[in-house]
């Protein structure tokens, strides 16, 4: 055979191949077999399987791409196994973990003495400001309108009701002197 011929073959049957795979117009076992072949992956689309990719010898990109995501997460396990370090055993001794226990507990007895000193010098400055507020807002209330005229109402109200008080005394005193000295005329 000739290289035609093999062409003239080939091509033939990929059209026989195609009709038989074709949805409504192809036989059973060509539809069927159209959908078990795993599809090719061309530029990331998947081709539809007519025999199409197989007689134009397409790379199956789909192979590649699942070898790659493979070799991914092979790394990311590798690399997560590396964080968690040896199974076998901590790397730690009791030596190292006393010592860094010590470490802790002489930093945060450093640490309160920074927080006390910083309380001592400091709880004398907010006192004096609570002071001197509570005495400029003393002296603002001492000499404000408002309170002014406020006291000035309180005295004049407390007058009033003195010689309210006054008044009902001198009539009640009139009125207790004319009971019994009252003259009656015509008997």
């Amino acid at each position: 055979m000739n290289e035609e011929e093999v062409k003239k073959n080939r091509t033939m049957e990929f059209l026989k191949e195609f009709r038989n795979r074709l949805g409504l117009f192809g036989t059973k076992e060509g539809r069927e077999k159209k959908y078990e072949e795993s599809k090719k992956d061309f530029l990331g689309f998947p081709l539809p399987e007519f025999g199409v990719s197989e007689y134009l010898d397409l790379p199956n990109l789909l192979e590649k791409r699942n070898k790659i995501l493979e070799e991914q997460k092979e790394k990311v396990e590798e690399e997560k196994l590396k964080d968690l370090g040896d199974a076998t055993g901590d790397t730690k001794t009791l030596r190292t973990l006393a010592t860094e226990a010590l470490i802790r507990d002489v930093e945060n007895r450093l640490q309160n003495r920074r927080d006390l000193n910083f309380m001592r010098q400091s709880l004398p400055l907010v006192d004096t400001f609570a002071e001197t507020a509570v005495q400029r807002a003393l002296m603002a209330d001492r000499s404000s309108p408002t309170k002014i005229s406020q006291q000035v109402l309180r005295a004049k109200t407390g007058e009033a009701a003195l010689m309210q008080a006054i008044a009902n005394q001198a009539s009640a005193g009139a009125q207790i002197g004319s009971l019994g000295t009252g003259r009656r005329y015509g008997r």
